[in-house]
């Protein structure tokens, strides 16, 4: 079962990339605000991809135990850039979002739920409790690479109902609110199921030397 969700998680976070990659390279969007707001749009979408990319590297216990320096230092420019998509998305969001009010309701709490589970982590890890901070950190990685699940719902559903704009309205907002809770009830079972406790700090026996290398 690990390794089933480390395989989805990480082919989720390529598409993630990939699709950051396409945004940029592509000038026809479907939102007409991303072409008024290109600073806050670019952010977004290059600072969302820089997470995704840091953030793999974040879950490797070899980094980790080899490289501890280097994952505390890609810990923190992880959260950085997490915490720059995090406030580019709620601009997005409550400035020109696609899906009108709807959208600000399903995309807004969610952008703010990502950025309090990187603050979370990184506070969590400088005080030295790192089995919290791995559970906020898989929070935050599962709403990061959600965009990924939301376009595999919404692009297949959209040609499928014949790719009018009416449609793209309801169907963009909805596939967001899916993806979003798709994630966050996968993320707290896989939490629940691999949480192990200790009487002495609750920290688990296998997390604690990897644990003092955290970011």
């Amino acid at each position: 079962m690990k390794r089933t969700i480390v395989s989805i998680t990480v082919l989720l976070a390529l598409l993630g990339i990939s699709l950051s990659v396409e945004h940029l390279l592509d000038s026809d969007h479907y939102n007409p605000g991303f072409h008024e707001n290109p600073v806050t749009t670019q952010s977004h979408v290059i600072f969302g991809a820089l997470f995704l990319a840091l953030a793999l590297a974040q879950f490797s216990s070899r980094i980790r135990s080899r490289y501890p320096a280097l994952h505390r230092l890609g810990g923190r420019v992880a959260v950085s850039a997490g915490a720059v998509t995090a406030a580019a998305a709620l601009v997005i969001g409550f400035m020109f979002p696609f899906s009108g009010t709807a959208e600000v309701l399903v995309t807004g709490p969610f952008a703010g739920l990502f950025g309090l589970a990187l603050l979370r982590g990184m506070w969590l890890a400088r005080h030295h409790r790192f089995a919290e901070h791995r559970e906020w950190m898989i929070r935050a990685m599962a709403l990061g690479t959600s965009i990924a699940t939301q376009r595999l719902i919404f692009v297949p559903v959209l040609i499928a109902l014949g790719g009018t704009l009416e449609v793209a309205y309801w169907l963009s907002v909805t596939s967001f609110g899916v993806a979003f809770v798709i994630h966050c009830a996968v993320a707290e079972w896989w939490i629940r199921a691999t949480r192990v406790h200790t009487a002495a700090d609750g920290i688990p026996q296998g997390d604690r030397g990897a644990g003092r290398s955290a970011a």
